[in-house]
């Protein structure tokens, strides 16, 4: 017999869902633990009160249980009723946009299930949910591909199990707009794989490899009086496996550190004396990062163990029985820290940190508070926690990251703390633009990428109003938005979580990149008064230099192959061993460019890489031509072209072919090479072309408007 309307199983979940002041997980939960238990899920009182107009529809509680009830009964209207649960703002987003994503993706909407889910991903850390998520990407990925800025051949070798870390490795991959198709070597083989020539490893050609250990593959004891030996020992093993593996295969490697034991007999001792296991395993770390080349990076475990806490780091439990290190609830900062190291070596990595000012810099509205009433510094516990953010920031624009503020504000009232408030640490200067006005903060963040001449996906935006973050993720998805909550304490935390600026190396251009910017500015205010931009051009007294590779410059050469998108032919990503065996090799013509203008040192900024032909000595073909989005619109890609013929004329190169493959992110170097005067001679089907130059067709330079400077580039008239 079919319940009434009045069956009172559904009076009362109905009593429950409705009675409630604002949404509560336990009360949805409850409310469809006892539907389910009574088996009415499918009863007509229950569709009476799911249906439009309905007593549940009513409160964000009864909205929730109509969804997840819908969803049991695999209505497709239940995919309507998640938008509506998502867009009232009520309860966890991440749990909404899941739901709809799998419902979305079991009705063929593939592009807006990875939509829904790549933002549900960007809002919880908790390794349940992200594990569920996972599972949803795998059956997406099985139907088709993500959207991806990069697609990475990624090999995975472990010592531990890897069925939980290597779905969580894909999911927040994808998140970060990288799609990686995985080799996972077997269990346990980690040497065998990297030795072993004829392995799985090496015939897969991985781009990216990650090696994965923990303080028990170092075989330790407890405590050994060869302590230097046994360190040694475990140093040279390691690198002979990098050695080994990048001569045989060009790719870049992530290693783990080995993280500490949580358990050691000898207590402190373990780490006061030279012989203990902790002494000993925090000297190798230390030796290991020392001795790792730019193409590899040593990931930190010990630091992320400790971030994490001892207690939730290591199972013994799980070791045991399934032989998972970490413990599953630990793999989401691990597979974070990870994947922060891949975006690094595939250029993905965040430029600019841009900030809202009020509760944000400092605590209180300096519209309302005024210059006295806000709080930046000692005596409050608030003051002091904006003081930290301002001095995170101030050490990110120390390594290269460029500071940009975007506030709802009237501007003088915006400029004044920075200006006369002693508990600042961040002033004026530090910042390569401002923006403090009462246009919408969508606009004036397109605005602000335009005039850094950076894409939006360079940019990380931290703001304390949740109904500004929701608005720049939905207009601007590109912008990696952090979810902060009431507490400033947990602003830095937040910036930390996400990992947004790690990077391989630092070079002195990285550490000049915020004056670069701010340059950028009064080099625009230049442009906007000139007659002319051949007008502007001439008023810049732009110098360039250029010189070979050279173990001087190695460093920011390896750097900008790893990073630069938008003006790079062929986005090929040499690691450093490769880029020294163009070095040494008479058949490599290498070139780096170096610019500098009346405002300021622009730093390296260009490569140029080029290989004789292996069937004609005198055809060059152009194997990389890339330059900094700084610099562009400046004829500095002119200054290079000139460059090389020149090179190539005097080599007795008759001809030189270029080819461009196209990315998701180097449209703006699609019509280059006609653009300067290559004739196409060939296209493939995936939009790759190839072009040539004939040298004896190329009767003057290009390039009027930059001089020579220290090395010789090009002859230029500079009239």
């Amino acid at each position: 017999m079919t319940p009434s309307r009045s069956h009172p199983v559904v009076r009362r979940v109905t009593d429950m869902v409705t009675t409630a002041d604002a949404y509560d997980g336990a009360v949805v939960a409850a409310a469809q633990e006892t539907l389910e238990s009574h088996d009415l899920i499918g009863a007509n009182a229950v569709s009476a009160c799911l249906a439009e107009g309905g007593p549940w529809r009513r409160t964000p509680c009864g909205l929730w249980l109509v969804a997840r009830v819908l969803d049991v009964r695999a209505d497709p209207a239940a995919a309507d009723v998640w938008s509506a649960v998502i867009e009232s703002g009520v309860g966890p987003e991440h749990e909404a946009r899941l739901s709809r994503a799998r419902l979305r993706g079991a009705a063929g909407a593939v592009a807006d299930a990875y939509a829904d889910l790549r933002a549900a991903v960007g809002r919880t850390a908790d390794a349940s949910f992200l594990q569920r998520a996972a599972r949803l990407y795998g059956r997406l990925r099985r139907r088709e591909a993500p959207p991806a800025a990069r697609r990475v051949r990624l090999g995975v070798v472990a010592s531990s199990t890897t069925d939980l870390l290597v779905p969580l490795l894909h999911l927040l991959a994808f998140r970060d707009g990288i799609d990686a198709e995985t080799y996972v070597g077997p269990y346990g083989n980690l040497r065998q794989e990297i030795l072993d020539p004829g392995s799985g490893l090496y015939a897969f050609r991985p781009d990216v490899v990650l090696i994965v250990v923990h303080w028990r593959d170092a075989h330790l004891p407890a405590f050994a009086a060869d302590a230097g030996a046994r360190v040694a020992e475990l140093v040279g093993s390691t690198k002979q496996l990098w050695e080994t593996l990048l001569a045989r295969q060009p790719c870049t490697v992530i290693q783990h550190g080995f993280d500490l034991p949580s358990h050691d007999a000898y207590g402190n001792l373990g780490s006061v004396l030279e012989g203990g296991r902790v002494a000993m395993l925090r000297a190798i770390n230390r030796r290991l990062m020392d001795a790792a080349p730019a193409t590899v990076a040593v990931l930190d475990l010990e630091r992320l163990a400790g971030d994490v806490g001892a207690a939730a780091w290591a199972d013994a439990g799980y070791w045991h029985t399934a032989k998972q290190h970490p413990a599953p609830g630990a793999l989401p900062a691990l597979v974070e820290r990870q994947v922060a190291l891949l975006r690094a070596a595939l250029g993905l990595t965040r430029k600019v940190l841009v900030l809202d000012l009020d509760n944000t810099v400092w605590h209180g509205i300096i519209g309302e508070d005024g210059l006295e009433g806000i709080q930046v510094g000692p005596p409050s516990a608030a003051g002091e926690a904006h003081a930290a953010l301002q001095q995170y920031a101030r050490d990110l624009k120390e390594r290269g990251i460029v500071l940009a503020v975007c506030s709802k504000n009237n501007e003088a009232d915006a400029r004044a703390p920075f200006e006369r408030h002693d508990g600042m640490v961040l002033r004026l200067d530090d910042f390569a633009i401002f923006r403090a006005n009462w246009r919408d903060k969508v606009e004036n963040l397109r605005e602000m990428a335009r005039a850094l001449n950076l894409g939006l996906d360079s940019f990380v935006f931290l703001d304390d109003n949740p109904v500004e973050r929701a608005r720049v993720r939905a207009e601007l998805p590109e912008i990696a938005v952090p979810e902060v909550g009431p507490d400033p304490a947990d602003l830095v935390a937040a910036l930390e979580r996400g990992r947004y600026f790690e990077a391989w190396t630092l070079s002195d251009e990285d550490r000049l990149r915020t004056e670069s910017y701010r340059t950028n500015a009064q080099r625009e205010e230049l442009r906007s008064t000139a007659a002319s931009l051949e007008d502007f051009l001439r008023g810049l007294h732009m110098t360039a230099e250029t010189g070979p590779f050279t173990d001087q410059v190695l460093g920011r050469v390896v750097q900008l192959l790893g990073k630069t998108n938008q003006f790079n032919v062929t986005t090929r990503r040499h690691n450093e061993e490769r880029v020294r065996q163009m070095m040494a090799s008479d058949r490599w013509w290498t070139r780096y460019f170096k610019l500098r203008d009346r405002f300021g040192d622009h730093g390296l900024i260009g490569l140029m890489i080029a290989a004789t032909a292996d069937d004609d000595p005198t055809t060059w073909e152009i194997d990389t031509w890339l330059m900094s989005c700084r610099v562009i619109g400046r004829q500095m890609e002119d200054c290079m072209l000139d460059t090389l013929v020149e090179a190539a004329r005097a080599s007795g190169v008759t001809r030189l072919l270029g080819r461009y493959l196209p990315t998701p992110k180097n449209a703006l170097v699609r019509d280059l090479y006609p653009r300067m005067g290559f004739r196409e001679v060939g296209r493939e089907g995936d939009g790759a072309a190839r072009f040539e130059l004939v040298l004896a067709d190329v009767t003057a330079p290009r390039c009027r408007l930059i001089a020579r400077g220290a090395l010789r580039a090009v002859e230029v008239d500079a009239r």
